[in-house]
């Protein structure tokens, strides 16, 4: 079966400034204890131990990536964020030391409770520690277009992934995340994907909403 979600060469700074990516992993502190939810094969992790001293661990749902994660981070446990006992195993593994970062690219999308997944995440992160996140904006400018037509069909990338249960818009995406008492930080996009690149990050900074391709919250747990 091949890896849907692998990237081998991961090497941020080969990739555009804009890359959802790279601005995930540049906005990840030094030295700190972090956990991956949707570490995949752990190339990000990988690079976040290697570049940035971070200690990783993983959390993921797919046995192929997970046995090709574990070479390269602390611990890797298999399991849902969604589920309470996996957030009890995770402590386990870190003999109940909470985490700096939780590091959640592209993954808030594919949970089944959305709400769960973040106050899970909540309940294993330090008092001052980050939460960076992301997902693709339902709101830009492709799928508006496409609904103009009519057209609302799901692909195996992209927005319309055919493996997304919840979809955001900007506000939407902030509301999910202020809703559980952290404080946002930081809020940036990705406008270079879904076509005309040049154009869309010229336009993106009039209309941020309608051209953010993927979204990035950096969210403070307060208390």
């Amino acid at each position: 079966m091949a890896l849907k979600y692998t990237n081998p060469q991961f090497d941020p700074q080969k990739l555009s400034i804009y890359n959802i990516d790279r601005q995930a992993v540049e906005n990840v502190p030094p030295q700190s204890l972090v956990l991956d939810v949707g570490c995949a094969t752990g190339f990000m992790g990988s690079y976040l131990k290697q570049h940035k001293s971070n200690r990783v661990y993983g959390l993921d749902i797919r046995p192929e990536e997970i046995k090709i994660a574990k070479r390269y981070l602390e611990e890797v446990i298999k399991g849902d964020i969604v589920d309470t006992k996996v957030i009890n195993e995770i402590l386990e593994k870190t003999r109940h030391k909470k985490f700096d970062v939780i590091l959640a690219t592209s993954v808030i999308e594919h949970v089944t409770d959305t709400k769960q997944a973040i106050r899970n995440m909540i309940n294993i992160l330090k008092p001052g520690g980050l939460l960076i996140i992301t997902t693709p904006n339902i709101a830009h400018w492709s799928t508006r277009f496409s609904l103009l037509f009519g057209k609302f069909d799901y692909t195996d990338y992209g927005i319309l992934d055919h493996t997304h249960l919840h979809l955001f818009t900007a506000e939407t995406f902030r509301k999910l995340i202020t809703n559980e008492g952290l404080k946002i930080e930081k809020f940036a996009i990705d406008a270079e994907g879904g076509g005309y690149p040049r154009l869309s990050l010229m336009l993106a900074k009039l209309f941020p909403n309608l051209f953010a391709y993927q979204m990035l919250i950096v969210a403070k747990k307060v208390h």
